[in-house]
């Protein structure tokens, strides 16, 4: 299993990106070159798949919703206008497959707060809030606040919740964030300090004693 990596989209793949680079790799993609596809598909595979688990907790089902946005990718390669990064503009597809996902597929939650009975829907480690603890009552308790903590980031208004996931579990910028969603950085902050806000006025009954 692939393990969630903080930033990892952005530490990776802004390491020697310049625009150049990106419409050199754009336009073999473009003209058919299969080996550009391919060295673009490891590239950004792992970071695809990551992106894909903060909605998906199934790993299958992640993998399938992986395959269908590379392939949303590679036919809409040529309305790529080269007016931002090659990176920004692979996670904003990405986000917006993720999202028609959770649409279509009621049954998953928010950062899959409610996995199915299936091995493979259970909630790792390394997706936990709050550090494991070796204490057994302790690790029920974190399990639980976890849970608590997930509801109310769920409860959130989208444009509030996909914000505060991107910048709290993503570790982008507030500049990041503006750019991939395509609003200012005023209107970024403001989603943010309204998502913080509402979290600590629902949190606080549960995590004071933290």
């Amino acid at each position: 299993m692939l393990a969630f990596t903080p930033n990892i989209f952005w530490a990776v793949l802004s390491q020697g990106e310049t625009q150049v680079q990106d419409h050199e790799f754009i336009e073999r993609i473009k003209s058919g070159d299969i080996q550009a596809f391919k060295q673009f598909f490891e590239t950004y595979r792992d970071s695809v798949f990551n992106l894909c688990r903060r909605f998906v907790i199934c790993q299958q089902d992640a993998e399938d919703l992986c395959q269908d946005i590379f392939f949303k990718i590679y036919r809409k390669v040529n309305t790529f206008k080269q007016n931002s990064k090659l990176s920004t503009w692979v996670y904003r597809i990405c986000i917006n497959e993720c999202l028609n996902y959770k649409r279509k597929h009621r049954r998953f939650n928010w950062l899959s707060l409610n996995p199915t009975t299936d091995d493979q829907d259970q909630i790792s480690d390394s997706n936990l809030i709050i550090p494991a603890s070796e204490n057994p009552d302790s690790f029920l308790e974190q399990k639980e606040r976890e849970q608590i903590i997930l509801r109310a980031i769920n409860s959130l208004p989208k444009n509030q919740r996909v914000t505060f996931v991107l910048q709290r579990y993503e570790g982008m910028s507030i500049q990041q964030i503006s750019d991939l969603l395509g609003c200012s950085t005023a209107s970024v902050q403001s989603r943010l300090a309204r998502a913080k806000k509402t979290l600590a006025q629902k949190l606080l009954p549960y995590l004071k004693d933290l």
